[in-house]
């Protein structure tokens, strides 16, 4: 038997990959899409959420001295709550008045189980590792599957064609190929941005060291000297905050080991990744400003934004919306294909 036999064809590699992926696929696509509006899933099933005024500072800094761990989300316009995450990852949601509206349990609603199936399978960093090994093997999925689709005679109008029959009938199995190919391919664009994303983002720190590798320009910001006054407290904390990065507002706080993370008006974290750090005395004790940092350290951090939607508007909303779409109608022609061909090799 010649070696040319023994190989796999491209047309085996899709196939198999796509048997081994679609469950995953669809889970990912499922979850993802839904995630691109949690808050409103939250409000919706929360109604106490709902609030009509955001938490100040004042009353959140208030809150936030309760609590020796874990981390939290500062109120904006799209959450206008405070959210104060334990070390046990229970979430604790607090009015503009500093009372506390609801206590989510890990794992305790569809929100959570949602979240943790799309970040790492619900099996914490293990989840991460196997998502990383399906995400590189989905980008050589959808590879294969444009190589097959890439017309060699005729038009791409004629290759991106549809003829729809009952997809119950012998000659659905035609609508279903076709079907499977023209999505794949009239999407391929928004669903490789999703999945190169998602799977950077699970080998986050190996894909910025080669970012900065490839790209260690920086540029000088002059921005102001520390303050030299310490903290006791979240309120004198946030103070020293604003007075350390006064074009930066604070959105994640570390509460263990006091920390802030602020956003620039105009970055793309939701969170932003600006980070200003105190010693054990309360000082402000180191303040890195991302604006100063290397251009692959910026670029990296408009991975995950990119992948959330958290850029471009209700534009790319829709363009990361049709690539979930995308997502969940493949692997289901494309396994409803499969299934019908061998019920007709067997007739």
């Amino acid at each position: 038997m010649s070696l040319k036999r023994k190989l796999p064809t491209l047309t085996q590699w899709h196939r198999w990959l796509g048997l081994t992926l679609s469950l995953w696929l669809l889970l990912m696509a499922v979850s993802g899409s839904l995630l691109l509006y949690k808050n409103d899933l939250l409000q919706l099933f929360y109604p106490q959420l709902n609030l009509a005024q955001p938490v100040e500072t004042k009353n959140a800094a208030a809150v936030l001295d309760l609590f020796d761990n874990g981390y939290a989300l500062m109120p904006t316009a799209d959450r206008p709550w405070l959210e104060v995450v334990n070390a046990d990852k229970t979430h604790f949601y607090y009015d503009a008045s500093g009372n506390l509206l609801l206590e989510r349990e890990y794992l305790g609603d569809l929100t959570s189980w949602l979240v943790e199936l799309h970040h790492h399978l619900a099996l914490n960093e293990l989840g991460k590792d196997i998502l990383g090994i399906l995400g590189l093997l989905s980008l050589v999925l959808i590879g294969t599957g444009l190589i097959r689709w890439w017309p060699r005679r005729g038009s791409f109008r004629r290759a991106l064609s549809v003829r729809f029959f009952n997809p119950f009938t012998k000659r659905g199995s035609q609508t279903l190929w076709q079907l499977h190919r023209c999505i794949g391919a009239a999407l391929f664009v928004p669903i490789a941005i999703v999945l190169i994303t998602g799977t950077a983002i699970m080998y986050a720190a190996p894909v910025k060291s080669a970012l900065i590798f490839l790209l260690p320009f920086t540029q000088s910001i002059e921005t102001p000297v520390p303050p030299s006054m310490a903290a006791d407290n979240w309120q004198q904390r946030l103070e020293l905050a604003k007075q350390a990065l006064p074009t930066a507002e604070a959105r994640l706080l570390y509460l263990e080991e006091p920390r802030i993370r602020a956003k620039h008006a105009n970055e793309w974290h939701p969170n932003g990744r600006n980070y200003i750090e105190f010693s054990e005395t309360g000082k402000v004790s180191q303040v890195i400003d991302e604006r100063e940092t290397p251009l692959g350290n910026q670029v990296s951090n408009m991975i995950y934004p990119t992948h959330v939607a958290a850029i471009g508007g209700a534009f790319y909303l829709f363009i990361v919306l049709l690539s979930g779409l995308g997502l969940i109608v493949l692997p289901v022609s494309g396994l409803w294909f499969y299934s019908k061909r061998r019920q007709l090799k067997k007739t």
